[in-house]
C-alpha cells in the first residue's frame, strides 16, 4: 500500500511538517532536520485511529484512517501524535486504553536535542512502537549505533520489518555498559534498573516520570549514570509532552487505578457507606502540577484526577474520595483527603519548590528517590 504514495505526495508534506517543528524552536541541527525530511512517516503509520472527544473530554475511537482516506497524508505529516493501538485493561475485557502511538514529531526532536544526541554516540530507545523514532535515530547515527526495545512482540516485528524496507537495521538486543544515551518513548513510574546497567558510566537518561495513565501528574527526568555505574542522579523538569505508561505485559494496557467492577447492589451498598465531611483545603491546589507530583511521590498508591474544580482520589483496593469546594465525600476505612491535607502541610513547610529544583536519585538496587531541595 505504501507504494501507492508517490514521493512527491509525501515529501512536500514532510517539508511542511519540518517547517512547523522548526517554528517551535527545534531542528537547528541540519542532520536532524534532514532525518525528519527524508524518513517517510507514512511507512511507519500505514493507518491510525480516528478519535472523537466529547464535551466532558473523554475520547473514543471512531474508525481507522488508512492510506485511501483523503485526510490520511495531511494527518501523517502534521506535528501531532497519532494513536495506533489500543489494548484492554486487565480484568476489563470490554475496555480499551491507548497502548501505542506515533509520537508528536516536535516532542521527538525535543528529546533528541535535550539529550544532545549526535554522530559518534550509541543510543538505546525504550519503546519501539511504530519504529518511526528508531528510523530517525538510524538516519542520524547509523544502524550500528542504535538499539530499540519493545515489550509488544507484534509491534517489534512490524516495526523492524518497516525499518528494513529503508535499510535501517537497529539492534533489538541491549548490551550492558554500551550506550551513551537512553531515551524512553513511554512513561515510567520508577526508573528501571536495566537502564542503569545498559548505559555507560556518564551516560544520560531521559524519560517521562508519571503515575500509570495519568496525563496530569508527572515530569521529565534527566539523569546521569554514576562513574561506577551503580546508580544515577539527575533533576526533573516540567514535561514538554507526555507519554503512555509502559506496559507490564504485552496483552494489557495500564490504566492507573480503577475502582473494582461492582454490581448495582454493591454500588448501592457503597453509597450507603459514604461519609461526608468539610475541609478548609481547596481542590484547586491540584492546579499546581508540582503539588500533584509531590503527593504522588509521597503516596504512590493514590491515583488522582483534577477537573472542573473537583478532585477524585482512589486506591486499588476501592478506597475513594471526591472533593468539591469544601466538601469531602469518601468511601473506605482510609481518609484519602486527610493524606492530601497532611502532605500539603509538608509541601508548604518545604517552601512549595518548583519541579526544576527537585533532584532524582536512582540506586542499582532499584530505588527511585525524588527529593525536594534541602
Amino acid at each position: 500500500m505504501t507504494n501507492e504514495i508517490h514521493p512527491e505526495m509525501w515529501q512536500v508534506r514532510a517539508a511542511e511538517m519540518v517547517a512547523s517543528v522548526k517554528d517551535k524552536g527545534h531542528l537547528a541541527d541540519r542532520r536532524l532536520e534532514a532525518a525528519f525530511l527524508e524518513v517517510p512517516r507514512h511507512l511507519f503509520v500505514p493507518e491510525y485511529l480516528r478519535l472523537d472527544v466529547d464535551t466532558a473530554g473523554a475520547a473514543r475511537v471512531n474508525g481507522v484512517v488508512g492510506q485511501s482516506s483523503p485526510e490520511y497524508l495531511d494527518a501523517i505529516y502534521s506535528d501531532q501524535a497519532l494513536m495506533t493501538q489500543t489494548k484492554p485493561v486487565q480484568g476489563q475485557p470490554d475496555s480499551f486504553v491507548w497502548s501505542s502511538s506515533s509520537s508528536m514529531p516536535s516532542v521527538m526532536a525535543d528529546m533528541i536535542e535535550e539529550l544532545g544526541i549526535g554522530p559518534g554516540m550509541t543510543v538505546l530507545e525504550s519503546g519501539t512502537g511504530t519504529g518511526y523514532n528508531a528510523a530517525i535515530l538510524c538516519h542520524l547515527l547509523g544502524n550500528a549505533a542504535v538499539t530499540t526495545i519493545e515489550i509488544d512482540p507484534d509491534l517489534l516485528r512490524d516495526s523492524l520489518n518497516r525499518l528494513a524496507k529503508l535499510d535501517y537495521h537497529p539492534s533489538a538486543s541491549p548490551q550492558p555498559r554500551t550506550y551513551d544515551r537512553i531515551l524512553a518513548t513511554h512513561a515510567v513510574d520508577n526508573i528501571p534498573t536495566d537502564w542503569i546497567e545498559w548505559g555507560k558510566p556518564g551516560a544520560v537518561i531521559l524519560t517521562d516520570l508519571r503515575p500509570p495513565s495519568n496525563t496530569q501528574v508527572g515530569a521529565w527526568a534527566k539523569l546521569t549514570i554514576d562513574a561506577d555505574g551503580r546508580g544515577a542522579t539527575g533533576q526533573l523538569m516540567p514535561p514538554r509532552g507526555y507519554f503512555m505508561s509502559a506496559r507490564k505485559v504485552p496483552e494489557y494496557a495500564d490504566d492507573g487505578q480503577n475502582l473494582p467492577a461492582l454490581t448495582l447492589e454493591e454500588h448501592q451498598r457503597r453509597a450507603e457507606l459514604m461519609e461526608i465531611r468539610d475541609t478548609s483545603l481547596s481542590p484547586e491546589i491540584f492546579a499546581d502540577e508540582a503539588f500533584g507530583l509531590y503527593l504522588w511521590r509521597q503516596h504512590q498508591d493514590i491515583w488522582s484526577w483534577y477537573q472542573g474544580g473537583e478532585v477524585i482520589l482512589s486506591t486499588s483496593d476501592g478506597t475513594w474520595a471526591q472533593v468539591r469546594g469544601n466538601t469531602v465525600s469518601r468511601i473506605g476505612d482510609r481518609d484519602l483527603w486527610a493524606d492530601v491535607e497532611n502532605t500539603f502541610r509538608d509541601w508548604q513547610a518545604a517552601g512549595r519548590p518548583p519541579i526544576t529544583e527537585w533532584t532524582l536519585r536512582v540506586t542499582h538496587e532499584g530505588t527511585t528517590e525524588v527529593k525536594l531541595p534541602s
